[in-house]
């Protein structure tokens, strides 16, 4: 029943991410979806999204991530910090192969890409969004230790809301700002849940594998 599920999920991700390929070059709906939100919300909305996409930038998320890795290892979690470099920095690879293989201009002007105040000169492509696929990970890794170790419920439930409002206010601010169009944040989000429940689910194999290999030597 769990390898079914797990089945389950892998087939309707793949299937979202397929779609929203085949929108790319029709962006008919995409750019609908943009006016409407730049009709709709108000300039200090728009504003105060501005800082909610910082929480999605590469400097923020791998800052956190070092810092989660490190609090990890040093509590003798380490394979599970292991775990958490492979989702996010896999994860980082995955987004700039598939930026690379769709070559998806942004909404607007041609951007570069910049990290840690540097702009370098090459093109920052739209598909999928790296700002949305960055947190979608980082946040669905915290949902998941807190789902491991936190065995009070309503800390839990805390902690599974706040992770998901930074998912989705990243998401929203990357439209908002008309830095992605909405097919860019779905196949983000759909690519992402597919490449996290992956390592999750090969996680467990990887330590019984270990374990047997050092029980040899």
């Amino acid at each position: 029943m769990k390898h079914y599920l797990f089945y389950s999920l892998y087939a309707l991700m793949i299937t979202v991410f397929l779609f929203t390929v085949l929108l790319i070059d029709s962006n008919v709906y995409d750019k609908q979806l943009l006016l409407w939100l730049e009709t709709t919300i108000s300039t200090s909305t728009q504003s105060l999204m501005g800082y909610f996409t910082k929480l999605g930038s590469g400097e923020v998320i791998l800052g956190l991530t070092f810092i989660l890795m490190s609090l990890l290892f040093f509590t003798k979690q380490r394979m599970m910090s292991l775990l958490l470099g492979v989702i996010v920095f896999g994860g980082l690879a995955l987004n700039l192969s598939l930026k690379l293989l769709f070559q998806r201009e942004r909404p607007g002007e041609m951007r570069y890409i910049e990290a840690f105040g540097h702009t370098f000169e090459m093109a920052s492509y739209s598909f999928p969004s790296g700002h949305t696929m960055r947190t979608v990970l980082l946040f669905a890794f915290i949902m998941y230790l807190s789902y491991l170790f936190i065995r009070n419920r309503s800390l839990r439930v805390i902690t599974y809301s706040i992770a998901f409002l930074c998912i989705v206010l990243v998401a929203l601010s990357r439209m908002v700002l008309e830095a992605h169009y909405p097919s860019d944040i779905i196949a983000a989000i759909s690519i992402s849940i597919v490449w996290f429940t992956l390592c999750v689910q090969l996680y467990p194999h990887i330590i019984q594998l270990i374990k047997q290999t050092k029980a040899l030597t």
